[in-house]
């Protein structure tokens, strides 16, 4: 039996991924309150990076809660 055989980890990989999903929303909500103001002509007046960005933080939040309060995280 391979002696890593990843049951031992402590953070599962949507941990990982909701970091990387909270990091591009981030990026997406100052882009969306600091980039030009010319795009919002080709969206009829909606902030999509902005909406999106918002959007994106809160869905990182939850998966990130979700993955630290996990009952097979605290298990191990």
């Amino acid at each position: 039996m391979p002696e890593h055989s990843g049951t031992s980890h402590a953070l599962a990989i949507g941990f990982y991924v909701a970091a990387i999903i909270l990091a591009f929303g981030a990026i997406l909500v100052l882009y969306g309150l600091l980039g030009p103001t010319g795009q919002l002509r080709k969206s009829l007046g909606i902030n999509a990076n902005l909406w999106w960005g918002l959007f994106m933080v809160a869905f990182g939040i939850v998966v990130l809660a979700l993955s630290w309060f996990s009952p097979r995280r605290r298990s191990g």
